[in-house]
């Protein structure tokens, strides 16, 4: 019988062996990449929401840098997600890859590499879960892939559309730069940082 998580893609990633788990030779780049983050959400304490969290290699980064937050991450696949829950201390849920489970109230999200793998109607989905659960003032903070990636379940998206997305779940685009201000890449990838307006 299948379940929600058979046949998963994201499943064989969980692994070393995995073509997408850069695991620790990501290292240089996801500690910039939890620099950008932390200091983009601006929060120092409450519960911070990392969507997509993989094996959880961000989540750790985070909390090195902000060890006073409250970090729940949740991806889609159950290996990503045992993957995690072994390498953290930190409550990891799996979701159903559609919308977000039931979670409390948020004063920050992130997610990267993950809206890129999903369609519009999905990452619309998720962002107006985001909108309802975060805080007011709270953010969220952003990766997308604005051109040519030819990775499995890539969906490059223009910026114009990136924010259209946000706007249509209530969700305001405060910032943005490219990946070049992150990491030093840039390579057709784009940041936002966006709240509720409220």
């Amino acid at each position: 019988m299948k379940t929600a998580h058979t046949d998963n893609f994201w499943d064989g990633e969980a692994t070393p062996a995995g073509v997408f788990n850069v695991g620790d030779d990501y290292d240089p780049m996801s500690g910039r990449q939890a620099e950008f983050i932390v200091n983009s959400l601006d929060v120092y304490e409450g519960i911070v929401l990392d969507l997509g969290c993989g094996i959880g290699r961000l989540m750790r980064r985070v909390t090195m840098r902000r060890p006073s937050l409250s970090l729940i991450g949740v991806d889609s696949s159950m290996e990503m997600v045992l993957a995690a829950r072994a390498a953290t201390a930190m409550v990891v849920i799996c979701g159903n890859g559609e919308r977000l489970p039931v979670l409390p109230p948020l004063d920050g999200v992130y997610c990267v590499l993950m809206f890129q793998h999903v369609d519009d109607r999905t990452v619309a989905a998720y962002l107006t879960d985001l909108a309802e659960l975060l805080r007011p003032g709270a953010r969220l903070v952003a990766q997308w892939v604005v051109t040519g990636d030819e990775a499995p379940l890539a969906y490059p998206r223009s910026t114009e559309r990136i924010v259209e997305l946000h706007e249509t779940a209530g969700l305001v685009v405060t910032g943005s730069c490219d990946d070049s201000g992150v990491t030093g890449y840039a390579d057709g990838w784009l940041w936002t940082v966006a709240d509720n307006g409220l």
